[in-house]
């Protein structure tokens, strides 16, 4: 008799024990990034990839978890449409300005899904090297999940699919409504964080012996914004954070990070870490 594990829509226990000696695996390679929860969100990658039939290379390069999402290369996306025994897609119009895909299901269509550079600009993608290097890349990227998300909705088993850095949210820029910015509301230029600010946030940030991760979280929770649980995807964002970083969020990120500081000399003195407000 087959032994299935609770909520795991059918997964034998064996597979279960093999997908995770996997993960182990994978979370030794160092491949994957580092730190607490690598393994358990590669497991989890594996899972899904499980689920779509996806190989285990594919599941563990080409799936991301973001915000407790999971988010799939367009490469990936568009594998499993040609894969699939029932949905299909074909490009319209491939472009530098736009991309158009029409999808089909048992060679009827379902509709059609377009991204261009309006979109790119609505989106606050049109300041991304990507957008600025490869457009056409880009605009299929989001066409082919835009267009699978709304008519292949079977795809992703119930799961609704995000292109790779579809979740992500940039930081809005500074406007009147939030304190800076001219009078009209308008985002306005903020003035970024120097080399020095970096260095010292970083300086601060060994000492607290933070994580690039764990770092990032540090930056965001500055702007008000909530931790992004994907350890590999956090550290891969936190260079580009660190450009970007306005200034007037300096005070408050050495202020998270002091305390950090503080919190880890209290812990080895073996006092209680005072309690963050």
């Amino acid at each position: 008799m087959t032994s299935e594990l609770p909520g795991h829509a059918g997964i034998t226990e064996a597979e279960f024990v093999y997908l995770e000696r996997l993960a182990a695996a994978a979370a030794d390679s160092g491949l994957y990034g580092t730190g607490n929860r690598v393994r358990a969100q590669l497991l989890m990658k594996l899972i899904y990839g499980r689920d779509l039939d996806i190989p285990v290379s594919a599941a563990l390069s080409a799936i991301d978890i973001y915000d407790g999402k999971m988010e799939l290369s367009s490469n990936l996306i568009a594998a499993l449409l040609e894969a699939h025994p029932h949905y299909a897609h074909a490009v319209v119009e491939s472009t530098d300005q736009r991309c158009e895909l029409e999808f089909f299901k048992d060679g009827n269509s379902l509709g059609k899904a377009k991204f261009d550079a309006a979109d790119a600009t609505t989106a606050g993608l049109a300041d991304t090297d990507y957008y600025r290097h490869y457009p056409s890349d880009m605009f299929f990227a989001r066409a082919v999940t835009r267009g699978a998300r709304r008519h292949c909705p079977g795809l992703g088993r119930g799961v609704a699919i995000y292109a790779r850095g579809e979740l992500a949210k940039p930081t809005p820029a500074p406007t009147a409504t939030n304190g800076a910015g001219a009078a009209t509301g308008r985002p306005a230029t903020a003035a970024l964080a120097g080399e020095q600010d970096r260095e010292r946030i970083r300086g601060l940030a060994a000492r607290a012996s933070l994580s690039d991760a764990e770092l990032f979280n540090v930056l965001i929770a500055a702007a008000g914004r909530g931790p992004v649980a994907d350890e590999e995807r956090a550290a891969k964002q936190l260079d580009r954070a660190l450009q970007s970083l306005p200034a007037g969020l300096v005070p408050k990120v050495l202020e998270l990070l002091t305390r950090r500081v503080a919190d880890l000399t209290s812990a080895a003195n073996g006092r209680q870490p005072e309690e963050t407000p």
